[in-house]
């Protein structure tokens, strides 16, 4: 216990303690009552997302704006809904807390913290009115009151606060100066993940009279530093206030250092704006609610609707550039997008998110598929970092099929990765993480069809979940292009092995090469690739490094040398007649130079009659034949004609 020196004005307190995590959010705090009640207003700023661009405002005022159909408080009483300022799959929740819960209707306000997830650990900012000399941390309690809410904003009354510190916290450090505090916080036990680290910077526009420390009950005055392990810490900023006084801060919080969660605060709100804050954080959910127009119906019909339209971009949490673990680039060296905070991958939210959020839902695929290659299985259920319990079954592939069928983000979406990361889920017990990645007792389920009842862990809900799962991975199955791969024993496919590497499963070939050299049959080769516009993309790769040294078509191969041929299967043999002159020319040199005009045929005939086929058959000319050839400099792609009477005549 410790007293603080009787001063003739009122001080304000504020403190915070590492024990919700944002990225930046902006805080007004304004006395309005002479003995210790102030307003709490607060916002978020705009994150800085995969998906779109920071949001200006708008300058024109509109007719209508849909935000004002947006109402954070239904479903509140008994929904276990976020009621706080946030924006769309942002970071940033800002609310107050209850006993060991978010939001309710009743209860004495506990915390005021950052993130609405359970369990995230807590970085909140307390500010409070309070003779120092009978403060006891663990034993205040509070009333509210003025409590109002709206899209990007919300106002509280409070009186006094009862801390409640989060049984995870594990260890942390704090520095304060007299308009600032940073530190961090290490947790544990997140839906039994692994310790995650959440760092944050608390700036503020005016300077404090004191600040103290606080550690396992001892408050230390003028103290800057405070580190502890399992006990929590806290420091205090002790303000002069009269009646009307205004303090603003912002938190800027961050996955990688505390350098970088100051960078984000000082970068995401540059000023101490709060009402461009508010502003810029209505605008961006107008942005994302205006995709979807409705005409027609009541007032109480559109606030419905535009309220659960609201609640479905909440999560999951966008933090590309801020996962600490790995960052991965695709292959145009382009930040593959990271989002965390799955409660669950069931929600039907995803099928909306293709009609409007397309963008979004392909950065959030990518997400999935990357973490499988780094974490070795899909999430079912993820937050700080980590897969967590959910539902039984493996969820993931339930969105990654809803994608693939509706091919959305085809161009950009990594389906070598994808299709792994599902028969991993499929046909790979995790024995010791079952509950909350992959399928836990897989081994019945595949060897009998169902997991028996003396199986740990739910078999009859497990079954079910798993028969879903494997029915979305067989629509996948069915349509995916691949290549010939090493079975096992088993009968499954050796899908780890890689599609460019010889290994010894190949004679003198890859994977890529022998998926071509099937001649007897290219109409079904074509087939199994996709049809005939998926085979030419393939073709187009085999034979886009022009200088045939290292690449996917090995001049020298003898495995290799019909590829160019296959051109001709789908009617495009004028790509073949320049891939194989440019051979020609580049690994096949004669003294003189080559002529490259009129490589291409225009035109042919056989014994006087034209001849649509680019290829013909040895019964076609036993007997003796001419043929009369037309070239030119310019591919023709009238000849040899469609592709469906080559096909006819090919039979």
């Amino acid at each position: 216990m410790w007293t603080l020196k009787k001063k003739s004005f009122k001080s304000m307190y504020i403190f915070i303690i590492i024990a919700t995590l944002i990225l930046v959010s902006l805080f007004t705090i304004s006395t309005f009552d002479k003995k210790f009640g102030f307003s709490f207003y607060y916002s978020t700023s705009s994150s800085s997302s995969s998906s779109s661009s920071p949001i200006k405002p708008k300058i024109q005022e509109k007719s209508e704006w849909l935000t004002n159909f947006v109402d954070p408080l239904i479903g509140i009483k008994n929904g276990y809904v976020f009621p706080g300022p946030c924006l769309p799959f942002g970071v940033v929740e800002v609310g107050i807390d209850t006993y060991d819960a978010g939001y309710t209707v009743d209860g004495a306000v506990t915390g005021i913290s950052h993130i609405d997830r359970p369990k995230y650990g807590v970085i909140s900012q307390f500010p409070f009115f309070t003779p120092m000399e009978s403060f006891d941390l663990k034993n205040y309690s509070s009333i509210r009151s003025l409590e109002h809410f709206e899209v990007g904003y919300s106002r509280i009354g409070l009186y006094r606060y009862h801390l409640v510190v989060d049984g995870q916290y594990v260890s942390g450090e704090i520095s304060v100066t007299l308009n600032e505090m940073k530190g961090f916080g290490r947790y544990k036990d997140w839906w039994f993940g692994p310790e995650y680290s959440v760092d944050f910077c608390s700036q503020f526009d005016k300077n404090a009279s004191e600040y103290y420390t606080f550690w396992n009950g001892i408050i230390t005055s003028n103290s800057s530093y405070q580190t502890s392990g399992i006990n929590p810490i806290c420091a205090i900023l002790a303000f002069d206030t009269t009646k009307g006084s205004v303090i603003k801060s912002r938190v800027g919080i961050s996955f990688i250092s505390v350098d970088q969660a100051c960078k984000n605060a000082q970068e995401e709100i540059p000023n101490w704006d709060f009402d461009l804050t508010k502003e810029k954080s209505v605008e961006a959910w107008e942005v994302e609610l205006e995709k979807i127009q409705v005409d027609g119906g009541t007032d109480d019909l559109k606030k419905i609707f535009y309220s659960n339209l609201y609640r479905t971009m909440i999560i999951p949490s966008d933090r590309t550039k801020e996962n600490p673990k790995w960052v991965s680039f695709d292959k145009k060296g382009r930040i593959i997008p990271n989002y965390d905070d799955f409660l669950t991958l069931r929600a039907p939210s995803v099928p909306l998110f293709t009609l409007f959020q397309q963008q979004r839902i392909i950065d959030i695929t990518r997400s999935l598929i990357d973490i499988y290659r780094h974490a070795e299985y899909m999430p079912n259920g993820r937050c700080g970092m980590g897969n967590g319990i959910a539902q039984g079954g493996s969820s993931s592939d339930m969105v990654l099929a809803e994608i693939f069928l509706k091919e959305i983000g085809k161009d950009v979406i990594n389906w070598e990765f994808g299709y792994k990361a599902l028969l991993k889920n499929a046909e790979s017990d995790p024995y010791s993480h079952g509950s909350y990645e992959g399928r836990k007792n897989l081994r019945y389920y595949v060897d009998r069809g169902y997991i028996p009842s003396n199986a740990y862990g739910v078999p009859c809900s497990r079954t079910l979940e798993y028969s879903v799962n494997d029915y979305a991975i067989s629509l996948v199955a069915k349509d995916i292009t691949g290549f010939i791969l090493p079975r096992l024993r088993s009968g499954s496919f050796d899908t780890s092995s890689d599609v460019l590497d010889e290994g010894l499963n190949f004679y003198r070939g890859t994977a890529w090469e022998y998926s071509l050299d099937i001649p007897h049959d290219v109409k079904t080769l074509i087939q199994l690739s996709g049809g005939i516009a998926e085979f030419e993309k393939r073709l187009d790769l085999t034979f886009s490094n022009s200088t045939y040294e290292i690449s996917l078509f090995r001049f020298g191969n003898v495995h290799s040398f019909f590829h160019p041929c296959l051109y001709h299967f789908i009617g495009k043999q004028w790509k073949r007649a320049s891939i194989i002159r440019d051979i020609l020319e580049k690994k096949f040199k004669i003294d003189n130079l080559p002529d490259t005009r009129n490589i291409y045929f225009w035109s042919v005939k056989l014994n006087g009659k034209d001849w649509k086929m680019s290829w013909f058959r040895h019964k076609d000319i036993e007997n003796g034949g001419t043929f009369e050839l037309e070239m030119g400099n310019e591919p023709s792609k009238k000849w040899p004609g469609d592709w469906n009477d080559i096909n006819d005549e090919s039979e």
